[in-house]
C-alpha cells in the first residue's frame, strides 16, 4: 500500500459517517476522513493531512452524489462550524448516530452489543433554546495561540473609521475565527429573530464596551440575553418540562432541544422509584424535580454556584420539599457521604465522570443511570463500572443536536448479585 501525500488527489466512495462530523472513505485500505461527505458519494478529494493510520482530505469535485445527500438549509453551512450534517438526509443522520453509540460501546468500552441502539428524535429544525454568540472584534485566537480576548492590534478588519468591523456569529469550521451570521435555522425562532436585535444593540455601544460573548436563551416568556445590552431583555427564562417549571439564566446550562427534553427526562428516569436517590452533576434540577415524585428523598449535588442557586429556586418554586440541594463537587460529596442510595442518576460534562468512578464503586448503589453527551467517555466509564461489579442493561440515544454529529445517550445499570 502506498501512503498518499499532502496535495494528492484521490477518487473515493464515501462509505459512512463518522463520529466527529467527518465522512469515511477508503483508499487502498487506508481510512480517508472527508468533511461534508455523504454515504454513497463518489468524490474527488485532495489530501490535506497525513497521519499514521489515516489521512484527511477535502472534496474538490463531487463526481456523483450519494442517495442520502440533500441540499443544506442554511446559507452559512460549510463555513460555520456549528453544523456538520445539514447535507445528509435526517433519517440517515439518526441511523448514523445509533452507530456512533454502538461503535463507542464496542471500540472504546469493549462491549459485545449486537442489538440495535434506539435513537429518539423529534423535529430537526428550530429546536435550540440556548446559544452563545461570539464577537470577532474582541475575541478569537490570539497570536500567542491563546483563545480569548484579542489584543488591540489583533482585532480583525477595520471599518472606514478605523475601528474593527463587527463579526457577530459562531466559530468557522475547524477554526477559532468568527463567521458573521445572519441566520441560524437550528435556533428556536425567538433566538434566530433576536440575532438582528443583538446586532442593532451592539451598534449603539462604544466598541470598547462590546462583550467577549453573548448568551441567549428562550422559553415560555420569549428570549433573554446576557450581558445587558441596550433595549434587550436580560431576565430569567422559564421552561416547562413534564409539568415542572424551571427558571434559568441565559448563561445557565440546560438541555438545549426544546422538542426532546421532556422525552430525555422521562427516559432517563424510567420506572425508577425508591427511598433515596442521588442526582449528581444536577445543574438547575432538570432530573431532581421529577425524581422527587418517585423517591422519598432526593439529594442534588452541583458545584457551580449559580446553577446550584437556581436549582434551589426551582425546588422551592415547584414545592419539592423532599429535595436537598448541596453545593459541592461530586467527588467531595461522595467522600463525605455516609448513606447508600437506591439510585444514582448522573449527568456529567463532556469529559465524563472518571474522577468519581472509584467512589461510586465504593458506594455500591443498587442502580445507576448515566446521562452522557459524549459516547466515547460514556463507553469508557461504563467499562469501569461494569468491571467494578455493575451490569449494563440498556443504552439508548437521544438526538438532542440534529444537523451535528453530537448525540446524547442514557445508560442504565444495576449492581450484580453478590
Amino acid at each position: 500500500m502506498t501512503t498518499p501525500t499532502a496535495g494528492q488527489q484521490l477518487d473515493v466512495t464515501i462509505e459512512r459517517l463518522g463520529f466527529g462530523g467527518f465522512a469515511i472513505a477508503r483508499h487502498d485500505g487506508l481510512a480517508v476522513f472527508v468533511p461534508f461527505g455523504a454515504p454513497g458519494d463518489r468524490a474527488r478529494v485532495e489530501v490535506t493531512e497525513v497521519e499514521k493510520n489515516f489521512v484527511r482530505a477535502r472534496i474538490v469535485e463531487l463526481l456523483q452524489p450519494g442517495p442520502q445527500r440533500i441540499a443544506p438549509r442554511c446559507r452559512h453551512y460549510g463555513e460555520c462550524g456549528g453544523c456538520q450534517l445539514q447535507h445528509v438526509d435526517y433519517a440517515a443522520q439518526v441511523a448514523a448516530k445509533a452507530e456512533f453509540v454502538r461503535d463507542a460501546l464496542a471500540r472504546t468500552g469493549g462491549f459485545d452489543w449486537p442489538q440495535p441502539v434506539v435513537v429518539h428524535h423529534a423535529a430537526p429544525w428550530g429546536y435550540r433554546v440556548r446559544t452563545q454568540l461570539k464577537l470577532m472584534a474582541t475575541s478569537g485566537l490570539r497570536s500567542d495561540g491563546v483563545h480569548g480576548r484579542l489584543r488591540k492590534r489583533e482585532r480583525g478588519p477595520r471599518d472606514d473609521d478605523g475601528g474593527p468591523q463587527m463579526a457577530l456569529g459562531f466559530h468557522r469550521a475547524l477554526s477559532h475565527s468568527v463567521l458573521d451570521v445572519q441566520e441560524c435555522p437550528v435556533l428556536a425562532p425567538e433566538l434566530e429573530h433576536g440575532l438582528a436585535d443583538v446586532r442593532a444593540a451592539l451598534a449603539t455601544l462604544p466598541r470598547k464596551e462590546w462583550p467577549y460573548q453573548i448568551d441567549g436563551a428562550c422559553g415560555v416568556g420569549g428570549a433573554s440575553w446576557a450581558p445587558d445590552l441596550p433595549g434587550m431583555r436580560k431576565d430569567l427564562v422559564e421552561h416547562e418540562v413534564g409539568g415542572f417549571r424551571y427558571l434559568i439564566e441565559p448563561e445557565s446550562f440546560f438541555q438545549g432541544n426544546r422538542h426532546l427534553v421532556g422525552k430525555l427526562t422521562a427516559g432517563a428516569i424510567g420506572d425508577e422509584r425508591g427511598g433515596l436517590c442521588f442526582d449528581l452533576y444536577a445543574g438547575v434540577g432538570l432530573f431532581s424535580l421529577p425524581l422527587s415524585r418517585r423517591f422519598q428523598r432526593v439529594v442534588a449535588v452541583e458545584d457551580e454556584r449559580r446553577a446550584c442557586t437556581l436549582g434551589r429556586v426551582n425546588v422551592k418554586t415547584n414545592r419539592c420539599d423532599n429535595v436537598t440541594y448541596l453545593r459541592a463537587t461530586t467527588e467531595q460529596f461522595l467522600r463525605d457521604n455516609k448513606e447508600r442510595p437506591d439510585l444514582v442518576l448522573m449527568d456529567p460534562p463532556r469529559l465524563g465522570a472518571k474522577p468519581a468512578l472509584p467512589l461510586l464503586l465504593q458506594l455500591r448503589a443498587k442502580r445507576l443511570v448515566y446521562v452522557s453527551c459524549d459516547p466515547q467517555t460514556l463507553a469508557r466509564d461504563l467499562r469501569s463500572l461494569v468491571d467494578g461489579g455493575y451490569v449494563l442493561e440498556q443504552v439508548e440515544g437521544y438526538d438532542m443536536f440534529p444537523q451535528t454529529f453530537h448525540v446524547e445517550a442514557v445508560a442504565r445499570l444495576r449492581l450484580a448479585a453478590p
